[in-house]
């Protein structure tokens, strides 16, 4: 900053502006003598990075413009003198001489420079054109070397473009494949979420059946305590009609006496219509007493109770086995839920093993360029695509598993309007329609495992071809595959279904495994799909006997 002798000696106010756009006054306040090349630290200055309440400290350095000679007046210049302090007096000595300051000439020491170095080289001119060819030579051998290590430079610097872009290329493809694994873990989520939903829906439906299966008993033994109840008063009235037959017999039978031919022909003519009185009497015998007809109707009401309480504890059966049929799918939905979690596991295990094989790839073939190190783009295969299609059938089939509904009926309306023979004759449909249900449902799902293991054993071995192909692309090895037949998954059935195995010879390397684990969750597959199998068979057995063999009304 540029400041004249005045402001150095009796102060100045100057504004500037700083990189921030903020205008700050800088003040030297009076007596406060400023030097020339002097250096001042403000208090005010640029935020400091990442402290922006704290600020930094600018550095000014001042510079003194003095007057020119001759501004001021002998007499001036005395005050001036008074003004100032004194200066110091310089002691006179014998030996010493008289000079002036005079203005210093930069031109005129130039010329006289050149001069001196004109006449000189006039005396080592000889010498200096040797070392003039000398210097020429060392120059062009340093230019040579200078041009081959720009042209060197230039390369490696093409080199690493090279390089850079396709490093650029792999961190949008891995940022894709980011992107894909990011939306498979949240359409898991999702569906782990709808399977939490689903299972809670179930487990309140088992809930409400056992409840309801209560409520069916508590029915079942009021009814069983009002048949017993009518069976006593029954058992009672035969013995009170019993009782009052004898009574009433003893009573109607006449005394033993020896009627006279004048009592017979007195009641001969009293009574001269005696056929109306024969049908009077055989019409008093024929009729059946109160009693009597209560008892039928109550041996009716026994008959179409016991008829009900065999049905209900049919029903009762059926809802047992429907509850079990429920729960079974619970535990098979939630073995599913692992599967996935299990196959969720194998992908990362697989891309882990790809990043292996790469490692091992660049380990076994060095390239002496640093282009060349790099790994082709066919060797990164987004194996998380066939792992995602396979996690998405499976869960797709638990959803449709899912939705199925469970088929129930009710016994207060049925208990209501059944009587009888009917009771019997529906009792029968029902269990029939069940049995067909059940059935039907598991053909049904064997034939959708059946398919989806067909569709991911194709899926797989293509995966494994192409991964095999690429390993011998890179490391020009022989590879031998020996696979079963993939068998047409429209042609599976729900009988006769047996696993095939999938075997796959390859020479071994250092960085694969010794024994495949693929062939261990394909045997747990199979088991737990003839386990199924086995389940159902022995359900449709249980639904065929309970169809074949209706129970029978209970008599009288």
């Amino acid at each position: 900053m540029d400041r004249q002798l005045a402001e150095a000696l009796c102060g100045f106010q100057k504004p500037i502006s700083t990189l921030d756009n903020r205008i700050i006054v800088i003040t030297c306040h009076p007596g406060q003598i400023v030097k020339h090349g002097d250096i001042s630290v403000l208090n005010e200055g640029m935020p400091i990075y990442c402290r922006p309440y704290e600020k930094s400290h600018p550095i000014i350095k001042f510079k003194v413009n003095f007057p020119e000679n001759g501004f001021l007046s002998p007499n001036k210049l005395s005050l001036l003198q008074k003004l100032l302090p004194k200066r110091k007096e310089v002691e006179e000595m014998d030996e010493m001489g008289q000079v002036e300051l005079v203005d210093f000439d930069p031109n005129q020491e130039r010329w006289h420079h050149y001069n001196r170095e004109a006449y000189e080289d006039d005396r080592h001119h000889p010498r200096d054109l040797q070392l003039a060819a000398e210097l020429g030579k060392t120059l062009l051998d340093r230019n040579t070397e200078l041009e081959d290590s720009l042209q060197q430079m230039y390369t490696t610097n093409q080199e690493q473009l090279q390089e850079i872009e396709y490093l650029t290329k792999q961190v949008e493809l891995l940022r894709q494949m980011n992107e894909q694994h990011a939306k498979v873990y949240e359409q898991l989520d999702v569906t782990a979420r709808e399977l939490e939903e689903t299972n809670q829906k179930l487990v309140a439906d088992s809930k409400a059946s056992q409840q309801k299966i209560l409520s069916l008993t508590e029915t079942i033994e009021c009814l069983q305590n009002n048949i017993d109840h009518l069976q006593g008063q029954v058992e009672e009235l035969k013995s009170s009609g019993s009782g009052k037959r004898q009574r009433k017999c003893e009573l109607e039978k006449p005394a033993p006496s020896f009627s006279c031919l004048k009592e017979l022909y007195d009641l001969r003519q009293h009574f001269v219509y005696d056929h109306v009185f024969a049908e009077k009497i055989t019409s008093l015998h024929s009729q059946q007493s109160p009693e009597e007809e209560e008892n039928e109707h109550l041996k009716k009401t026994v008959t179409t109770l016991q008829a009900q309480l065999s049905l209900e504890r049919q029903k009762r059966l059926t809802m047992e086995e429907e509850y079990g049929l429920v729960l079974k799918e619970n535990s098979e939905l939630e073995q599913q839920l692992r599967a996935g979690d299990a196959y969720r596991a194998r992908a990362l295990e697989l891309e882990a093993k790809v990043v292996e094989m790469r490692r091992a790839l660049q380990a076994e073939h060095p390239f002496p360029n640093g282009v060349e190190k790099l790994v082709p783009d066919p060797l990164l295969v987004p194996f998380k695509e066939p792992s995602q299609s396979l996690l998405e059938e499976m869960f797709l089939t638990v959803s449709e598993a899912y939705r199925k509904p469970l088929k129930r009926s009710s016994s207060d309306t049925v208990l209501s309007s059944l009587a009888g023979g009917d009771i019997v004759k529906g009792h029968e449909e029902t269990c029939i329609r069940r049995a067909r249900a059940v059935k039907q449902r598991g053909v049904s799902l064997l034939h959708e495992v059946d398919t989806q293991y067909s569709a991911l054993k194709v899926k797989y071995e293509e995966l494994l071809k192409k991964c095999q192909q690429e390993q011998g692309s890179l490391s020009h090895k022989a590879v031998q595959t020996a696979r079963a037949p993939a068998r047409d998954p429209t042609g599976a059935g729900a009988h006769g279904w047996e696993p095939c195995c999938v075997a796959a010879e390859r020479p071994c390397s250092p960085t694969e495994a010794a024994t495949p684990e693929y062939k261990a969750l394909f045997k747990e597959i199979f088991s737990c799909i003839n386990k199924t199998k086995q389940e159902i068979e022995e359900q449709r057995a249980r639904y065929r006997s309970l169809s074949s063999h209706p129970s029978p009304l209970v008599p009288d």
